[in-house]
């Protein structure tokens, strides 16, 4: 089984994205196009709405002392600030570090991809392909900002392939085609 570096994929792109938020795109695409659909549908309600402004934030102004934002307002603020940003023409999905998002109607669908190195305890199938959805509807957003790089890749071309990117300190992970397109994975030693 020949195996694609996902590291190497990136820096082809020119993209700033991190390489395990296009593995987990890989393990969970179909989930996070189910989650830009559901924002489609007009009996959507928003069950916890976070505004482009971060300045009523409790959880921001606590950590405002360390110079950062909450978890959430941290990923709005990627996806309004980025540079350079890849884009897959598949699903019209656009990547920044650990951020998949789109626009769906006036929503911005935000599915943060945090990285496998924070597990703790047992390493399973839920923690590794672990994903973090919110949906902003915000009369200050009604658009995503022109990038100044838009590095395009194509997704299903990946999705056939084997990938592989650091996982932590011991691993390497891979994804696995599958014949219902989707993707599995395993580990690898990193030595």
């Amino acid at each position: 089984m020949k195996q694609f570096s996902i590291e190497k994929f990136i820096e082809k792109l020119g993209c700033d994205v991190y390489p395990i938020t296009i593995g987990k795109f890989l393990l969970n695409k179909r989930r996070i196009l189910g989650y830009f659909s559901k924002a489609a549908e007009p009996t959507f309600e928003i069950r916890m709405n976070y505004s482009v402004d971060h300045s009523d934030c409790e959880i921001c102004k606590e950590k405002e002392p360390d110079g950062i934002l909450c978890r959430q307002h941290t990923s709005i603020n990627r996806v309004l600030t980025g540079k350079n940003v890849a884009f897959d023409l598949d699903t019209n999905s656009y990547f920044y570090q650990n951020e998949i998002y789109r626009m769906v109607g006036d929503k911005l669908v935000v599915v943060y991809c945090p990285h496998p190195k924070l597990i703790t305890g047992e390493i399973t199938d839920s923690k590794v392909r672990k994903i973090n959805p919110i949906t902003i509807q915000d009369p200050l957003l009604t658009e995503l900002p022109r990038y100044d790089k838009l590095c395009e890749f194509i997704s299903s071309e990946l999705m056939e392939q084997y990938m592989k990117c650091w996982f932590n300190h011991e691993f390497s992970l891979v994804t696995i085609p599958d014949d219902r397109n989707a993707q599995n994975w395993c580990l690898v030693p990193n030595k």
